[in-house]
């Protein structure tokens, strides 16, 4: 099942620490919601990394200094930025991220981008994110995105988000927003992506829901989401499969083993699988995810997958995921 969970704003998180950034090892580096600072979460000691994926995040002045990805111990290419790590450098206009190879060669990141800019614009917090490519020039991700405007709340939150390409054209995000609106909760934590039109107005995007709403621990773990029209109805997310999400028996390292579905009733699924159990390896990797009715008997999910297996090569990195029916039989590559 492809969750719809928020990964389109995760990545790429800034800048300018608001508390104390410790440095040291980590399961997550991008728990920050604000688009204001890093925040690592999950600490793993020194001794236990060549048990774990990891990043190693430096501090330099109360400052990040660099991100680096290592597999079990290992330095490696293969982390959620595309990179071995992200270097970054500051000035009184910018903050600037820079993304390199384990041969320590400056590359693109997973979105294609060279260099990642933050500018302050005389303000305390970034207001502008440009994307660079290696001459220093504008360019588009693989989003189609240039450039990010970020509009914040007091506290130097991130409350609005547009997105614009080469051009200076609005790119509308994966629900067709215009723009995106957020609060936050008590942690800083964002519990709601509210979608809105050019004139400012509340609107339903093509997959049929106005507003995302959000549940998240102190680590910044999904706890539960949910999908609401223009008129705060319940309606089906982009799976088409569920309204409500639940996520349960979060573990020590922030993955989830149980999830609860629910329709745009507020009932437990009924058509489809009403539950999901995942199985970790002693890597801290997803091994499985089966499905379960109501009754906790074997279901498949809106796209004929009664359970997905997750297939790593030798060096613990996936390759990919198998979805097979109740009957056993290969439904999706």
């Amino acid at each position: 099942m492809k969750f719809v969970i928020t990964l389109l704003f995760f990545f790429f998180m800034p800048l300018v620490s608001a508390k104390p950034l410790t440095p040291g090892y980590f399961l997550k580096w991008d728990s920050d919601h604000t688009e204001r600072e890093i925040r690592p979460v999950y600490p793993i000691d020194e001794k236990e990394i060549a048990n774990f994926k990891v990043y190693k995040v430096a501090v330099e002045n109360g400052k990040p200094s660099s991100v680096c990805f290592y597999a079990f111990s290992k330095p490696s290419d293969k982390s959620n930025f595309g990179a071995h790590c992200i270097r970054f450098s500051y000035s009184d206009l910018a903050v600037t991220r820079s993304f390199f190879n384990v041969a320590g060669e400056q590359v693109v990141n997973r979105e294609g981008i060279y260099t990642v800019k933050y500018l302050f614009e005389g303000r305390q917090y970034p207001s502008l994110r440009q994307h660079l490519n290696k001459q220093g020039k504008l360019t588009e991700s693989s989003l189609g995105v240039a450039q990010y405007r970020f509009k914040r709340d007091s506290k130097g939150r991130r409350v609005s988000e547009v997105r614009l390409n080469m051009e200076g054209t609005v790119v509308p995000e994966h629900n067709g927003f215009y723009e995106a609106r957020f609060a936050f909760d008590n942690n800083d934590y964002a519990t709601y992506r509210k979608g809105y039109d050019k004139n400012g107005r509340i609107m339903e995007g093509p997959n049929g829901y106005a507003t995302a709403y959000f549940w998240f621990d102190e680590n910044g773990t999904f706890l539960k989401e949910e999908f609401r029209d223009a008129k705060e109805n319940l309606v089906l997310g982009p799976s088409g499969f569920f309204a409500k999400i639940v996520y349960e028996n979060i573990d020590d390292s922030g993955n989830w083993h149980k999830i609860s579905l629910y329709d745009e009733k507020d009932k437990l699924v009924s058509k489809y699988a009403a539950y999901a159990v995942a199985k970790y390896d002693r890597y801290n990797q997803r091994e499985s995810i089966t499905y379960y009715d109501t009754q906790m008997k074997i279901s498949q999910n809106n796209r004929g997958v009664a359970k997905y297996l997750y297939k790593y090569d030798s060096a613990r990195n996936l390759v990919k995921r198998e979805g097979y029916s109740a009957t056993n039989e290969l439904v999706t590559p």
